[in-house]
């Protein structure tokens, strides 16, 4: 790991692993072209690195 990053884990709800997998597979859904071609904690790493972005 570079020494620019941090090793961070995260602890959710069932629920929440759920959904993310269902948005994380969705079309429709915010993950578009990507959908299907991440797992569940690929798609929450995502929205976590989107979400803290400078």
């Amino acid at each position: 790991m570079p020494d620019d990053e941090i090793e961070v884990t995260i602890t959710i709800s069932r629920k929440a692993f759920e959904k993310a997998a269902r948005l994380a597979a969705d079309r429709d859904g915010p993950a578009g072209d990507l959908a299907g071609s991440m797992t569940a904690e690929e798609y929450i790493e995502q929205l976590v690195k989107i979400a803290l972005e400078d």
